[in-house]
Parts: structure tokens; C-alpha cells; sequence
């Protein structure tokens, strides 16, 4: 039986559209997802369709792919994003994850690859494609970041929590206590000059210190 996800596609390309939608079918409630031709109209019907999770093109008129993840993230924080687009250059995968992006992969990927997406998304982790965690390795690391800015112990919690892990899991992971590892993570937040886990992610991406 198909899981109750309610899935919105947004893409300028019906053909593709429609094709991501039918793709869908072994594996969600048809009846539950939903197909808009632009972002503006996307966002212009969040009101009457709340999405768990929205499969997003970049390139698209009125409103580029992620000029909506920037709204979604300031006025919808709980959607999660899945970037599903052919544009896969280093800049735009870059913005896509400091936008803070669930996911990327590329329009080329195989049905079941943007299916154990989702899964992966909705079930609080995030997801990158082969090639879009290509990209993000050979970012060049930031001169002034280096490792021995961070603790051994601190750089093994930054990559738990890239990986998705919570306090509590990461503190029986290591064996010490969960109120241990929040005082590992307000020093982290103090040294990266952030306040939250995501942005923490997409600070260890963007200078290398965590590689997909």
C-alpha cells in the first residue's frame, strides 16, 4: 500500500512533470500529489495544499526554484525541499544548501533514486545525488577554516549531526551524556558564529569539513 505523503511537483516542463508524477505511482497516493506549472502558482495554493514534501525545479519563470526554497524556508519551514532540476552547476548546488535544501539530485536520476529521496528527506535526514555530492566535495575548503579549529570529540559530533543524528543518539553513540553533547554543540555554534544544526550543515559542507 502506498504511504499518505502528500508530494507537490513544481516544474515548467509538463511533460516532465506529469512523467515524475506517474513515476510516483508504485510507490505514493496518486490522489496526494500535486502538480504546478511555475512557483508562484505553487506558493499562490500552499494554502489549500500543504505538502509534506515538494520536488522543485530551479530553472523556471516568475520565480526561480530557489527563490521559492527561500520563501518555503522563511514562511513554510516544515515543507521539506527536494531540488530536482537539470541545473547542477557549483554555484547553484551551493546556494541550494545555504538556502538549507533537504535534497538535490539531478532530473537525470532513476524514479527509485528520487523515491529513496524522499524517504530519506521525510524521515529528517538529507539527500544528495551522486553528482551533487561530487560538487560538493571538490568545493575548495576556506583558507581561514581549518580542523584544528575544533576538538577531536567536536568534529566527530559536527558529522553525527550532518548525518542527521540527534543529541540523544549521538550521546549513546559516543557514550557520554546527551547534555554533554549540547554543551559540545554551543561550543561548535559559538566557533562557526551560528545558532542552529541546519545552519551548521551547511557550514561543514560549504568549507569542507564534512564530505559527503
Amino acid at each position: 500500500m502506498s504511504k499518505q505523503l502528500k508530494i507537490a511537483i513544481v516544474d515548467d516542463h509538463p511533460l516532465y512533470m506529469i512523467g515524475t508524477r506517474m513515476a510516483m505511482m508504485p510507490f505514493y497516493d496518486l490522489n496526494l500529489i500535486r502538480t504546478f506549472s511555475s512557483g508562484k502558482q505553487f506558493l499562490e495554493s500552499i494554502s489549500d495544499f500543504m505538502p509534506d514534501i515538494v520536488l522543485l525545479d530551479i530553472v523556471m519563470p516568475e520565480m526561480n526554484g530557489l527563490q521559492v526554497s527561500e520563501k518555503l524556508k522563511s514562511d513554510y519551514p516544515d515543507v521539506k525541499i527536494l531540488i530536482l532540476s537539470a541545473e547542477t552547476e557549483e554555484d547553484t548546488v551551493l546556494k541550494a544548501v545555504e538556502i538549507g535544501v533537504n535534497g538535490f539530485i539531478s532530473k537525470s536520476s532513476h524514479p527509485n533514486e528520487i523515491h529513496n529521496a524522499i524517504e530519506t528527506i521525510v524521515d529528517g535526514a538529507n539527500y544528495y545525488g551522486c553528482d551533487i555530492a561530487l560538487i560538493l566535495k571538490e568545493v575548495t575548503t576556506d583558507k581561514k577554516v581549518r580542523d584544528d579549529m575544533f576538538s577531536e570529540r567536536e568534529l566527530e559530533i559536527i558529522r553525527y549531526c550532518a548525518d542527521g543524528m540527534m543529541s540523544k543518539e549521538i550521546a549513546e553513540k559516543l557514550c557520554i551524556s546527551a547534555r554533554t553533547v549540547e554543551g559540545h554543540k554551543f561550543n561548535i555554534f559559538r566557533k562557526m558564529g551560528i545558532s542552529n544544526t541546519a545552519e551548521l550543515i551547511k557550514y561543514s559542507i560549504k568549507n569542507g569539513i564534512v564530505r559527503l
